[in-house]
């Protein structure tokens, strides 16, 4: 089974090489992808900067609100 830090490296490089293979098609799509993997990778390693934190907030919130998490669990913390 895949550790989440498998799972998030296998998402930034699979987008990224869609912007290689796909062109601009698919760039705003995999930046969009590449820039929430990158925030959670960042968080899950220590070194998040303040807008890392607050978009893995904003998810954790959204998550809580349709019921998919509860209100004391986070996502994205182990």
């Amino acid at each position: 089974m895949m550790n989440i830090e498998e799972f998030i490296e296998n998402k930034i490089n699979s987008y990224a090489q869609n912007i290689i293979d796909k062109g601009d098609k698919y760039d705003q799509l995999s930046l969009g992808e590449i820039g929430f993997y990158m925030s959670l990778r960042s968080v899950l390693k220590g070194n998040a900067t303040k807008q890392d934190i607050g978009l893995m907030d904003a998810v954790n919130d959204t998550l809580q609100a349709l019921d998919i998490i509860k209100t004391d669990e986070t996502f994205y913390k182990k």
